[in-house]
Parts: C-alpha cells; structure tokens; sequence
C-alpha cells in the first residue's frame, strides 16, 4: 500500500492545512491528525516551508532545548510508523563481550545492519527499534518486527505481574495460571549476545508510546535516534485551505518563525 494515496498533482500554490491517515486493516484509512497553520507552509509533496526547530515561545535558545524538538519529532515519525504497520513481536537483542566490542558502536551497527538487511531480503523482515546504552558504556536495541524471524521457547515466560521473565515451572508455583502467562523466545539467528523475543498484545497506541519512552529517557545513539526498514507503510496525507480564525476544535497549539500551529489529534484510530 503506498502513502501516495492522497498525494496531490503538481500545483504552484501552498496549503494551511495538512490531514495524515492511518491505514487499517481493513484496507481503509482513518483520520489521525489535522494540522492548521496560519500561513500556508505546506506544498502537496510534503515540504514544510518552516524551521524545523521552534517552540511556543519562538526559537530555541539552548541545545537542550533543540535536543528536546530533536526527540519529539522522532518520536512522531517512530509513532506514525507503529501506528501504520502490524508487528508481531517485540524483540531485546543484547551484545556479549565474547562476541564483539560492545562500546565499538561503528562496529555494532555495521554488524546489525548486516544482519537486518539479510533478514529483510530473504524473510522479508520489517522493523522500528530504539538503541540503548548502558550505564556502563554498552549498547542493546529494542525492536518491533512482524513475524518472520526463527524463534525458539525460552522456557521462561512473563507474568501478568510484570517483572523479568522466569522459568514457567517457577511462575506456576508460585501461583499463576498456565494461560495467563507470556511465553518468551529467542531469536535463533542472532550470533553477538543473548535475545528475547515477546509476542504483542494490547492497544497498539500503548505499545507505540511504550516504544516512543526509549528515546524520551535516552540519547542519541551514534546520531540516531531510531531505526527503521523494510517494505513499511507510512502515513497517507491530504492538503487543503481553510479559514485559520475559524478553527477552534484543537488539542494543542505551538509557534514556528512562519505562523502559528493547530493540531488536533484523533485517538480512535
């Protein structure tokens, strides 16, 4: 399914309003977010003709701020992301030192993009992920992917009470349910470190904010702040032209050197 789906013909003029769907299953798309600026900066390819960094106040005037708008436009596009495509599980790979340099990150993501790009050419693998570094120096990545990866149990499993994962014959003594408990995998193909693999269930704009909180508490990585690849599906969008002065159903509003922004946000989607 491509994003063209609403993509406009070629037109000199601007726009002031942008509209950005999601897909759903069903083959329809939902509307997500309507965005209503007060100098038309949008163009039917997508360019915005502002400052990719601004605030409510006017420019940021510290790299701490900048950071910040740096991170929250990455966790919009990594949420748009897990909001469009169906993923399976989500998956920890972990780097051992018998293996590899685990502070080498140039080395690491040479070897990781080795082996995701293999496994997107032969299984057709999709994915998003976030880098993590450790206190002590090393890195481990989080992904969501869809279910083309060769797993294998564990034999330890997740309880409903959260917590590390545990052998199954450990969860039921102490109590649990055979069918309440998440059974955890690993990835059989991965050769650096040790993996875990966990099937998704639940709301998919919960799990998106789960995976949005990695980049909320961390760093740029490498000068990364998420990963993503394969044939994914990216948000559909429509341009228009409305009256700024008479929109005034929004969630929240924002200043950028070229206008004023109107967002609204739509959770049913």
């Amino acid at each position: 399914m491509s994003n063209k789906l609403f993509k406009l013909t070629a037109y000199d003029g601007l726009y002031n309003t942008r509209y950005k769907y999601y897909p759903r299953s069903d083959g329809t798309f939902s509307l997500a977010e309507t965005m209503v600026t007060s100098e038309p900066i949008f163009n039917p390819d997508g360019l915005e003709r502002s400052s990719n960094d601004c605030r409510a106040s006017g420019l940021p005037t510290s790299e701490f701020e900048k950071i910040n708008r740096s991170k929250s436009r990455a966790k919009s596009k990594l949420y748009d992301l897990i909001m469009c495509n169906e993923f399976s599980h989500f998956c920890t790979l972990t780097l051992s030192p018998d293996e590899i340099n685990r502070s080498d990150y140039n080395l690491i993501i040479k070897k990781l993009n080795t082996y995701l790009a293999n496994r997107v050419r032969r299984n057709g693998l999709y994915y998003v992920g976030v880098p993590e570094l450790h206190k002590k120096g090393g890195f481990h990545f989080h992904f969501l992917v869809n279910d083309v990866l060769p797993l294998e149990d564990s034999g330890t499993c997740l309880r409903p009470t959260g917590g590390r994962p545990v052998k199954v014959d450990t969860a039921l003594r102490q109590g649990f349910d055979l069918s309440e408990l998440r059974t955890v995998y690993n990835i059989t193909d991965w050769k650096l470190g040790f993996t875990t693999a966990i099937q998704l269930i639940g709301d998919r704009v919960v799990i998106a904010n789960y995976i949005g909180k990695y980049i909320t508490k961390g760093d740029k990585v490498g000068g990364r702040w998420y990963y993503s690849g394969g044939d994914l599906i990216r948000p559909s969008f429509k341009y228009d032209n409305i009256d700024f002065d008479t929109f005034n159903d929004y969630d929240y509003d924002f200043d950028c050197p070229n206008g004023k922004f109107l967002v609204k946000r739509f959770k049913d989607v």
